[in-house]
């Protein structure tokens, strides 16, 4: 979990290459991920605005977990990859899909769920962070109807130079990172950085002994390319090599404070993801311009892990295999007349997921006994989307716009499934024949294709006067709809799209000294797609258009700078969640929050400069209770956390030291006990905040 303050909007502490601090001006123009040339004020959307080198310091966690705490934004309770926007997680309510309901992007590529696994959401040599709250379907397309994250890393520059860190800390952990920039003749500039990460974990397994058991070994490379073809035109080339091995994130037991699991067998995931862009920006006389983005993603993912979850070998080893990825093609063409601004675009993509399971499966025989069952599962996915979109920004007068936009998209889904098993142990005739009968009724072969398309309205009005700007608009979002097999009944059956309305107004003031922003918003989601259970068995299941919701809310985001050396920055959000219609297995969930959604989010930081050479930075951040399932019967409680950097300047070194979870305050964040005691699997897998960690860092800059 995050323990460190993350600044709102710019306004933040930087660091020179020669170790003095400055406050960055705190107006922000442009942004970096807006594909409607709009700046930071011509905006209606709720947008979190993160800058430069403070988001890389030692108190920081190094993943999409940095950002719990903004404005109704949560990590998730179950992993390290997985977070929600306004209460809406990127995995969906029931949390089975691998089309995400929010989406990140680093460097203009899509990340898929494996290369988060692999790390890419990396923060050494990182340039800035958008965090855009609500459906940004209309410029982003499929997996954005709760919002976008977008993450850039420094691009190469004309100053040679470079950096360098070095950090230890608790449990183990060890970075060492370096960054050179370096110009090469008059129109090459190459930039290349890497960062390593070693971690011993907190979690030990009791039955192997392994105090290691959570340990983490993280690579991440990148090399960078930038020609210059002239003073307006640039071609860009950005490679990424990342390999993450890890052990678990989980406890079991019910003194979950003793940080142990119990298991015969350790838990070891490995992940590699290569990926990379190509970018072309070209300016088109002096009212125009063209950006045309290849990007491409591989990865792969194996995980190894206990079957049953206990202290003995009762259903051996689980083994998962996937391999997906990713190739995107995206064009825009942006024309700026006298009173308009016009953006155009096109974009094509093709995502490619298999996914293979080879694990025994504990079947019931009775309520006390049950017998392992080999099964093997292999998946296959492929979506490819074909889209146009197109931003309109026409201003009436220097105070009054308004924004007209759309995109039109067809999506291509094919899936295919195959699924064999295989009983273990001799049990009778009568018990043989009905456990074969059983692995008949599943197994099989399952393939099919589905088809959508879909037309995304966005309406928006703006208003500014001065330093203040007011705005409204409505949108569209949605997910692509998609295939589902019932794995009891042997049969497969097609889900429409889901999609969401939503409401907005905004409220912007910004001056030199003081950024306040606020959104207040109302969403209505339709033909939600959901898991749901036709029985109590537990393959009696099929995914469907079951349900609606709604959500409603606010945001608040407000910097202040006191002097040339102190800040204060302040975010509060709010979000109600309801399901309003859904029944599954009989029971309905009309009335229940989302997972992962808590009511209230907060955050405050102060940034205090002692003298020259010193700085102090305290944080606290805050969520409310919320839940870790639909049903709303695990319960996350109420968490606060607290921390501290100290910073030393000296000539070209900047020397840190900090601590996360100050007051080493523990919460059991996922409850994963048992609900039912007329299943074999009884094993609990609970998910801890991560306890107090003191630290020193040590930065260089050349």
């Amino acid at each position: 979990m995050l323990k460190y303050p993350l600044s709102l909007l710019a306004l933040i502490v930087t660091v020179s290459a020669y170790g003095a601090t400055e406050l960055d001006v705190i107006e922000v123009t442009e942004l970096q991920g807006d594909k409607e040339d709009k700046t930071y004020i011509e905006t209606n959307e709720s947008i979190s605005v993160l800058k430069q080198k403070n988001l890389n310091r030692g108190d920081t966690q190094n993943s999409v977990q940095m950002l719990t705490g903004l404005s109704n934004v949560q990590a998730s309770s179950k992993n390290d990859e997985s977070f929600s926007i306004r209460g809406i997680s990127d995995m969906g309510v029931t949390g089975f899909q691998k089309d995400n309901l929010a989406s990140i992007m680093v460097d203009d590529v899509f990340q898929t769920p494996i290369a988060l696994k692999a790390g890419s959401f990396e923060q050494w040599d990182l340039n800035s962070i958008e965090v855009y709250r609500g459906a940004q379907s209309t410029t982003q397309g499929v997996n954005s109807l709760a919002g976008t994250i977008l993450l850039y890393h420094n691009k190469p520059t004309e100053d040679n130079g470079g950096a360098a860190k070095a950090t230890f800390g608790s449990y183990g952990r060890k970075e060492a990172a370096a960054t050179i920039n370096q110009k090469l003749g008059e129109k090459f500039i190459f930039r290349a950085a890497y960062n390593k990460e070693l971690y011993n974990g907190y979690i030990k397994n009791a039955t192997t002994g392994n105090d290691k058991w959570g340990a983490k070994n993280k690579d991440h490379f990148v090399t960078d390319f930038l020609y210059k073809l002239s003073a307006n035109d640039e071609l860009r080339l950005n490679l990424k090599f990342l390999r993450f091995n890890r052990g678990g994130d989980y406890v079991q037991g019910s003194n979950y404070q003793d940080y142990k699991v119990y298991e015969d067998q350790d838990f070891k995931s490995i992940s590699n993801n290569k990926q990379g862009s190509i970018s072309w920006d070209k300016r088109i006389g002096e009212k125009a311009d063209n950006r045309l983005v290849l990007g491409f993603s591989k990865g792969d993912n194996n995980t190894f892990s206990d079957a049953d979850g206990t202290d003995q070998n009762t259903a051996g080893e689980r083994d998962e295999n996937s391999k997906d990825s990713y190739v995107s093609l995206e064009n825009i063409f942006k024309y700026t007349g006298k009173k308009f601004k016009n953006s155009l675009g096109f974009h094509f993509h093709r995502y490619q997921l298999d996914e293979f399971y080879d694990f025994n499966l504990l079947l019931p025989l009775s309520p006390v006994t049950s017998t392992p069952v080999a099964v093997a599962q292999n998946n296959e996915k492929t979506r490819n989307v074909n889209s146009i979109f197109d931003s309109f920004v026409y201003e009436f007068d220097e105070r009054n716009s308004i924004n007209i936009g759309g995109r039109l998209e067809v999506v291509e889904n094919k899936f295919g499934a195959g699924l064999s098993g295989r009983r273990l142990q001799d049990l009778g005739p009568g018990n043989n024949a009905a456990v074969d009968s059983f692995i008949n009724g599943l197994q099989g072969d399952y393939k099919d294709t589905a088809y959508n398309t879909v037309l995304l309205p966005k309406l928006g009005y703006n208003y500014k006067v001065g330093k203040h700007s007011m705005g409204a608009f409505y949108s569209e979002g949605y997910r692509t709809g998609g295939l589902s097999i019932n794995r009891l009944k042997a049969n497969i059956s097609q889900y429409d799209p889901e999609r969401t309305r939503n409401y907005e107004v905004s409220y912007k003031h910004m001056s030199e000294k003081f950024l306040f922003t606020t959104n207040v918003f109302y969403t209505k989601w339709l033909d939600q797609q959901v898991e749901a259970r036709l029985s109590a068995h537990p393959y009696d299941t099929q995914v469907k258009n079951a349900s609606t919701s709604e959500l409603y809310g606010a945001e608040v985001e407000g910097n202040l700078e006191i002097n040339e050396s102190d800040s204060l920055r302040l975010n509060l959000g709010t979000v109600e969640t309801h399901f309003l219609g859904f029944k599954n297995n009989g029971i309905s969930y009309a009335g229940n929050s989302f997972p992962d959604a808590a009511k209230f989010t907060g955050q405050f930081s102060y940034w205090k400069g002692m003298t020259d050479e010193w700085m102090l930075i305290f944080a606290a951040r805050y969520l409310s209770p919320s839940y870790s399932d639909p049903e709303n019967t695990r319960e996350v409680p109420e968490q606060f956390y607290f921390d501290v950097n100290t910073q030393y300047f000296w000539k070209e070194f900047i020397i840190e030291g900090f601590v996360r979870n100050l007051f080493d305050q523990h919460y059991r964040i996922y409850d994963g006990k048992p609900r039912t005691t007329n299943t074999p699997y009884q094993a609990s897998y609970h998910r801890m905040s991560t306890p107090r960690e003191l630290g020193v860092r040590v930065n260089y800059f050349w």
